[in-house]
C-alpha cells in the first residue's frame, strides 16, 4: 500500500500534522519514509512491525501503530538522544491519562509498572528527517497472538477503567512528538537525561547483553551526560556501560 491509497486528514493536533490512515501495513515506518516532515501514517494493524535490531513487534487491531516524520536540520549530532526526549514526552502523555506507574525503560520501552505498554523506534533518512515509529497497546491483546507476551505486556484497557480510542491516542501522540521536537531544539539531549535521571532515582537490578555476546549485571541508576548507562555493583561502586555496545537490557524484578 502507498500513500495514494490512504485516506488523509490535515490539520491534526497542535502542529497541524497531515495524517494518513490505512487498514493494514507491513510497517508504518516504511510507509512514512517518503513523506515530508509533519506527516504521519497510522495503520489498524501491522504485519511486519519491528523494534530495535529488527525484533518482531506484534501489532494487532485495537492498538496504536503510528509513524511520524519530523524535521532534523542541523546534522546527526544535534539529534543524538532524541529517542530519550520522545520517551520523556510519551510518559508525560500517559501520566496525563492517569496510567499507573507510567515510565520509560531504557532505551525505548513504554511501561506501566513492570509490564510493557508500547515501544518506539526512531530511524533517520537521507532527507534530514527523523521517522518516529510508536506502538501502544490500547484495547488490543497481543498475548493472544503470542502467549509469551502475557507475562511481560499489558494494555491501557487492562490498567485503567476506560481506555481512550485509538483516534484520540493518535492525536495525543502527535502532540507529544511535536512537544518533544521543540524541547530537543531548546535543550538537547541533556534536558531529556536530566528529567529521566530524576525519574530513575530508585536503583533497578538489571542484566545487560552486550554486542560482544558478554553480559554485565548491576543496579541501573540512570545515564551520564553522554547517554551511557550508570550502574552500581554489589559494593555500590558506580561504573559505566557504553550505550552503543548494548543489545538488550532486562530488568530483574
Amino acid at each position: 500500500m502507498n500513500k495514494e491509497n490512504m485516506p488523509v486528514t490535515s490539520g491534526v493536533g497542535k502542529a497541524a500534522w497531515k495524517l494518513f490512515e490505512c487498514e493494514s501495513a507491513a510497517s508504518t515506518n516504511d510507509l512514512a519514509r517518503d513523506l515530508p516532515a509533519w506527516s504521519a501514517v497510522r495503520a489498524d494493524t501491522q504485519t511486519g512491525g519491528r523494534g530495535r535490531f529488527g525484533r518482531v513487534f506484534v501489532s494487532d487491531c485495537g492498538g496504536l501503530w503510528i509513524s511520524a516524520v519530523l524535521p532534523a536540520d542541523g546534522g546527526v549530532a544535534k539529534w543524538a538522544g532524541f529517542s530519550l526526549m520522545v520517551g520523556v514526552h510519551l510518559v508525560r502523555m500517559l501520566e496525563d491519562l492517569n496510567i499507573p506507574s507510567a515510565r520509560l525503560r531504557w532505551p525505548n520501552d513504554i511501561m506501566s509498572g513492570p509490564k510493557k505498554l508500547g515501544g518506539l523506534l526512531i530511524e533517520q533518512s537521507a532527507k534530514e528527517v527523523l521517522i518516529v515509529g510508536f506502538g501502544l497497546n490500547i484495547s488490543n491483546a497481543p498475548w493472544k497472538l503470542d502467549p509469551a507476551l502475557e507475562a511481560i505486556s499489558t494494555s491501557i484497557a487492562r490498567v485503567t477503567p476506560s481506555a481512550p480510542s485509538v483516534e484520540e491516542m493518535a492525536v495525543r501522540t502527535l502532540d507529544a512528538l511535536a512537544d518533544a521536537h521543540q524541547a530537543m531544539e531548546v535543550g538537547g539531549m541533556a534536558a531529556a537525561i536530566d528529567e529521566l535521571n530524576l525519574r530513575w532515582s530508585q536503583p533497578v537490578p538489571v542484566e545487560i547483553s552486550l554486542a560482544d555476546e558478554k553480559s554485565v549485571s548491576g543496579r541501573f541508576i540512570g545515564l551520564d551526560p553522554r547517554g551511557n548507562l550508570k550502574l552500581l555493583d554489589e559494593t555500590d561502586f558506580e561504573f559505566l556501560v557504553g550505550h552503543q555496545s548494548i543489545v538488550k537490557l532486562s530488568e530483574l524484578f
